[in-house]
């Protein structure tokens, strides 16, 4: 249209700008990245100055000497000035050579370095591709594992239902069939009613009587319970008792109930489920070594402080231990033990005494002092907010890793770590006697 346009009549279209912005970050992106793959590959080029620019700053001359006194290079009107007058002076190519045989080691170790290095990376990454596809596993396991036990409480939610269906049905039936009889006798009644009204309502007393004496008076004794018959039969008895049907039926009122199914569900079915889990805790009995001071239960899963105290050489205060018989170096292994309400007690793994080391970790309570946990001769001291009455002791042999659970909630209360190729086996120690106060037993649970 040819007509004329200012700046003013331009308007900016917002739209095309942020297009532009986010191509000029990618580029620049781009860009960088490029500048730093040319670092990495051509520093060594950019570490020397062109040799046009290598010019003595005071006499503008090539610099062709290298001053052996001074450590600098110069030009050859430097060598003859004052300042360098006797130093040793030598050509640069010839200067050059022996200071370049000594980076030869230090460039050697630097290849051997970043060789390394460059492997490190490799199998850095290697690992991150391990653990993301070792995450991709678990992640399916673990859906596996709870559609597994999706599926059983969805089959015993049908179970429940089914249970529930029948027992309706049942119930409902028999309802039915009470009502059934109700209104039939409720038809009976109101029959009988309207017969009695129609002739009571009667203004014709001879037809009254006529029915009376055909049929009225019988109706009336049929009425009358057998006990309550009066031997006049001109006048009713005012103490007359007429059969009841209602007393005749009762009502059935709603008992619909499931029992446990009802009132405990979720503790029958978790129990149930507990038939299927896999794996459960290990089931290992406690080794009987015939300690005085200990008495092991007949089926190796429980130990009872005994009263025996200051004999045989030990201090009353002293803490007998218990084991299993079998050892474990390979696999993950897990024990629950119930402590209830002792007020002293230590449960962990034995590894033996290597070099008058003992090889025991273990978590302690000890009366009056509190928690803590003891890791061969080092104890330090941890504060538990709740006080656990099950601890669940974790052994995993292949990480070489060691962990205490509070059973109630399954919060995990400590991690310890030990050298590998230790066998270790489960230890446990009801702990001191105190008088009688803590005589209740260390139980290993199975369920």
């Amino acid at each position: 249209c040819r007509r004329p346009y200012t700046m003013w009549d331009l308007r900016s279209n917002r739209v095309l700008r942020n297009m532009v912005t986010a191509v000029r970050e990618h580029l620049s992106e781009q860009q960088a990245l490029r500048d730093g793959n040319v670092a990495a590959c051509g520093a060594g080029a950019r570490v020397f100055e062109e040799p046009e620019k290598l010019v003595c700053s005071d006499h503008q001359e090539r610099l062709k000497l290298f001053c052996e006194t001074d450590q600098k290079l110069v030009c050859l009107i430097c060598r003859d000035g004052e300042r360098h007058q006797g130093h040793t002076f030598k050509p640069v190519e010839e200067a050059a050579e022996p200071r370049k045989n000594l980076l030869l080691e230090p460039l050697s170790f630097l290849s051997k370095e970043n060789e390394e290095l460059q492997a490190l990376i490799k199998k850095q990454t290697n690992e991150i591709s391990k653990t993301e596809e070792r995450s991709r596993q678990l992640s399916a396991q673990i859906s596996a594992q709870f559609e597994e036990m999706h599926q059983f409480l969805r089959k015993k939610e049908e179970e429940v239902k089914k249970t529930l269906a029948k027992e309706e049905k049942d119930m409902i039936e028999k309802m039915k069939r009470n009502r059934a009889e109700i209104e039939e006798k409720l038809n009976d009644g109101r029959e009988q009613e309207g017969i009695l009204r129609s002739v009571f309502e009667t203004d014709q007393p001879d037809g009254f009587l006529q029915w009376w004496s055909e049929k009225g008076l019988d109706f009336v004794e049929e009425m009358k319970e057998k006990e309550s018959c009066c031997e006049n039969n001109d006048i009713v008895s005012q103490t007359t008792k007429f059969k009841s049907a209602v007393k005749s039926v009762n009502l059935t009122p709603n008992s619909l109930f499931l029992g446990l199914h009802e009132t405990h569900l979720q503790f029958i079915v978790w129990k149930e489920m507990l038939s299927f889990i896999k794996p459960v805790p290990d089931r290992n009995v406690i080794h009987d070594c015939h300690d005085p001071y200990l008495r092991v239960s007949s089926d190796g899963r429980s130990v009872i402080r005994t009263s025996k105290k200051g004999i045989f050489l030990r201090h009353k205060d002293y803490r007998p231990l218990a084991r299993t018989h079998k050892t474990f170096q390979s696999g993950q292994h897990y024990w629950e033990l119930d402590v209830g309400v002792k007020i002293d007690w230590s449960v962990g793994f034995d590894g033996g005494s290597i070099s008058n080391l003992n090889k025991d970790i273990e978590l302690h309570l000890k009366h009056n002092q509190g928690y803590c946990i003891k890791k061969y001769e080092t104890v330090t001291e941890i504060d538990l907010t709740v006080k656990p009455r099950r601890i669940g002791l974790y052994l995993d042999c292949d990480r070489c890793q060691v962990c205490f659970y509070n059973t109630d909630d399954m919060t995990l209360l400590r991690t310890s770590t030990y050298p590998s190729s230790i066998p270790y086996s489960l230890s446990l120690s009801p702990g001191a006697y105190l008088g009688g106060k803590n005589a209740d037993p260390l139980t290993v649970t199975w369920n």
